[in-house]
């Protein structure tokens, strides 16, 4: 109508995401012909440095006129690319789910610090089932963390739904037990500020009953260990990483770190603070930190400059080799940085999550790789997880 109608174009607001380039770039290549997730969140912000989700694809296949033919491409792939793992992936947590075991136990009272439990290879109250690996016993908190002992999370789990003094049943000793997973940001979605974020499971005791009408912790013992029911995102995985390095609170994970002219919702400002004292946090810190030292995370040392604090995680998978984790922070007394990494079909935690996490917990606080290290980040490189027949040519996702 003459006009009349139309309206001004409006430039929109400048966006600043808290994606480190570099960061995300040098994750994409250390996942390279693997499947799995690398999150890093600076802890102070809930700021997401960096957000890789393998395998990727080129986004150039997205554009023109092949769009709809090379979309189905993607859609039919036997290795998903356009699956989100780091937000969307559900998987067992493995050992690391441990801290956050310690801490429950702490917090209510089943366990001290000091007390210690037997280990001979396996839980003895389980007829050594979960099994477990060589390690002195009895065995307390800090190096249960350090060696990833299976034995003495399921004797603190076992001790606390078995506790009469506190809770009438053990239905409502495993929704005390929920609860505290909730607040951590287990079960639900975290709320994070981009589309397709998965939940996770974190079961609780009426669920339990459903298939267990007389409900004892020994049903359910595998919980304790990061097995069983319990999945979790790797988002999540490293929101309990930034949680622990600081002592006990979070901030929402959010990759919009400024809006031009606009104040970032609240969600994302807001610190969601735990009831777990952070004394308690402080033990489950040295365990961890004990960890990297002298335990099971020894190849993710960075020396005595840089102090990492970190877990290990090997979750079982019934449609082939393990699922290989590594959940960790840096530096220990002030933490700048918390990862997770996941490397699907790997193996140990040691083999893939390790030194794939030391490496880009190198990269982001010492902006380069020393020397000495450079051979790990070859072996990262170039070593493939994925059957042979789906490995990629290269970097952009292209397939033979």
């Amino acid at each position: 109508e003459n006009g009349i109608h139309d309206i001004s174009p409006v430039s929109g607001r400048n966006l600043t995401l808290s994606i480190d380039m570099e960061l995300q770039a040098y994750g994409e290549m250390l996942m390279h012909n693997k499947t799995g997730a690398i999150v890093m969140i600076e802890p102070k912000t809930g700021e997401i440095l960096c957000l890789v989700a393998a395998p990727t694809y080129n986004p150039a296949m997205l554009l023109g006129r092949d769009f709809s033919e090379n979309y189905q491409s993607l859609v039919k792939d036997p290795l998903k690319p356009l699956y989100n793992n780091a937000i969307q992936g559900i998987i067992p947590p493995g050992s690391t789910f441990k801290p956050t075991q310690g801490l429950i136990f702490l917090e209510e009272g089943a366990v001290t610090a000091q007390d210690p439990f037997p280990c001979n290879h396996g839980f003895p109250l389980g007829g050594g089932r979960p099994a477990c690996h060589g390690h002195h016993s009895p065995i307390s908190l800090v190096p249960a963390l350090a060696t990833s002992c299976n034995s003495y999370f399921c004797y603190g789990l076992y001790a606390m739904l078995n506790n009469r003094r506190k809770y009438a049943t053990t239905v409502d000793a495993v929704n005390v037990w929920k609860d505290y997973l909730v607040e951590m940001g287990f079960g639900y979605r975290l709320g994070v500020d981009i589309m397709g974020e998965s939940r996770g499971f974190i079961p609780n005791g009426e669920y339990y009953q459903k298939f267990h009408p007389r409900l004892s912790a020994q049903n359910i013992i595998s919980v304790a260990i990061g097995q069983g029911e319990v999945t979790i995102t790797p988002l999540q995985g490293a929101n309990l990483a930034a949680t622990i390095a600081n002592r006990g609170y979070f901030y929402t994970p959010h990759v919009v770190k400024e809006i031009q002219d606009t104040v970032l919702n609240e969600s994302y400002t807001e610190k969601r603070v735990m009831r777990v004292r952070r004394e308690h946090y402080e033990t489950v810190v040295e365990g961890m930190a004990a960890a990297v030292t002298g335990g099971t995370c020894r190849r993710a040392n960075l020396g005595p400059d840089i102090e990492v604090c970190g877990k290990t995680g090997t979750a079982e998978n019934p449609h082939g080799k393990d699922h290989s984790m590594f959940m960790g922070f840096a530096p220990r007394n002030d933490p700048k940085v918390a990862i997770f990494v996941l490397v699907k079909n790997a193996g140990f935690g040691a083999t893939f999550g390790v030194p794939i996490g030391k490496l880009m917990l190198e990269k982001y606080l010492e902006g380069e790789i020393r020397p000495e290290d450079k051979i790990i980040e070859e072996q990262m490189m170039s070593l493939s997880t994925i059957p042979q027949r789906y490995e990629l040519n290269n970097i952009n996702g292209e397939f033979n």
